[in-house]
């Protein structure tokens, strides 16, 4: 089969027994209004019948290759090796696009050469693709917070992705490939390829968040990060520690503001309860050994380390999932109160703007009433005039009627008659000057 060459756009499919689900997903980008692109499924060993329903769709855009079990990451990097398109954009096999989002985001990074990846709001839906609700960016981060004591309203992606990866998922990356070329690709990660990417690509590029949803992201029981609580949250410490050790955060401050930076720094920092692991980290990564090789330590699943913070993490997840909900739970409460404030400030510009419309109103009966008068002043005034005008009618039909008149008529036609023009001539400049 013969593949279009060099298309705008790369969509990339890592699939994983989702049967269920990837039809839809399919479907979403080849029905989506921008045309020009390729869709490249990953097939990362599915046991189920994920490979039949992909095999019944039939559309020459479609690159279909198959795979053992290696992971989302790696199915994610294989893809973008086999891709030809200029721009890069992930679709897990269970979420959807909507049917603009291609074009919203090409639309966006070919008019501005300095944004190298868009992002969207994103709609969640549960596994019947019923609406749940949506996830609007930075800002759900920020609950509990002001923008004083924290980076809220810094509309910084990058720090922003410190108290949570906001963006959510890999579904919702579209990017310029050259940037894989400079970052590197997915890392080794099962549960945290995305934010640990997320947080790389901001940090190097700009970029851009579109307020509105283009994607939903579905919820279901098979979730990747609803396997393992401790697991992903070991992978999450990994992630902040690497950023800590290998980003220069003094970019975002000058000299004399580092305690502000710091003290907005310690209220943004999401760390999942991995403290004491973060903590650990940076302190034998920094000091004892070369990062790089320490960091893919962590990653062997034989290590006593790693076992050592998951057992406590699995320990106290009751008192760790308790304290998010506590914290989730404050900063509804601040929302809430927010929500009231605003809601008191509005009902009490209804009251003045009430008070406002009772007194025009009031000044509107007024000028009514005023106008009533003067209409009933003016219609009093015409039936005077009337009145005048039909007597005088009448005084002047009398006299036109009288003998008299008609006599003066007669008379003045027959002198008209008589006199010479040079005596009429002299009677009209004569009755002129007078």
């Amino acid at each position: 089969m013969s593949f279009k060459k060099d298309p705008a756009i790369s969509v990339i499919i890592p699939l994983y027994n989702h049967e269920r689900y990837i039809e839809e997903a399919i479907y979403s980008v080849l029905e989506q209004s921008f045309s020009d692109f390729e869709l490249i499924i990953i097939n990362d060993g599915s046991t189920d019948n994920s490979e039949i329903v992909v095999s019944g769709i039939k559309d020459d855009r479609i690159r279909y290759y198959r795979q053992d079990n290696r992971g989302a990451y790696n199915a994610i990097n294989r893809g973008i090796n086999l891709s030809q398109g200029r721009y890069i954009s992930i679709l897990n096999s269970d979420d959807v696009y909507y049917p603009e989002r291609l074009a919203e985001c090409f639309k966006i990074i070919e008019a501005n050469s300095t944004i190298h990846a868009v992002f969207s709001q994103i709609e969640l839906i549960d596994e019947k693709g019923e609406h749940i609700g949506f996830k609007k960016g930075a800002e759900e981060n920020w609950l509990g917070y002001d923008n004083e004591t924290s980076w809220r309203g810094s509309n910084n992606i990058f720090l922003s992705l410190f108290a949570g990866n906001f963006l959510h998922t890999s579904s919702n990356l579209f990017c310029r490939k050259s940037v894989f070329d400079d970052i590197g690709y997915f890392s080794n990660f099962r549960y945290t390829h995305d934010y640990d990417f997320f947080l790389r690509l901001s940090y190097y590029y700009k970029t851009h968040f579109i307020d509105r949803p283009l994607l939903k992201y579905r919820f279901h029981g098979s979730n990747t990060i609803s396997e393992d609580y401790a697991e992903s949250n070991f992978e999450t410490a990994i992630v902040l520690s690497n950023v800590l050790i290998k980003y220069d955060l003094k970019r975002f401050f000058q000299d004399d503001q580092i305690c502000d930076f710091m003290a907005k720094f310690f209220n943004s920092i999401n760390t999942y309860d991995t403290d004491r692991i973060i903590m650990t980290i940076l302190l034998f990564g920094l000091r004892y050994n070369k990062l790089d090789s320490f960091i893919e330590l962590l990653y062997q699943s034989d290590n006593a380390f790693k076992r050592a913070c998951i057992d406590r993490m699995k320990k106290f997840r009751d008192t760790s999932l308790l304290k998010e909900r506590l914290s989730w739970q404050e900063g509804q409460t601040e929302l809430w109160w927010r929500k009231a404030e605003e809601f008191k400030n509005a009902l009490e510009w209804q009251k003045q703007q009430t008070e406002l419309w009772w007194r025009k109103a009031e000044e509107f009966k007024n000028a009514l009433e005023w106008r009533e008068q003067q209409t009933e002043l003016w219609w009093k005034k015409a039936e005077e005039l009337k009145d005048r005008a039909e007597t005088l009618k009448n005084i002047l039909n009398a006299i036109h009627n009288s003998y008299s008149w008609k006599v003066i008529s007669r008379l003045n036609t027959l002198v008209d008659k008589m006199l010479p023009v040079q005596i009429k001539d002299f009677l009209k400049k004569l009755f002129k000057r007078l």
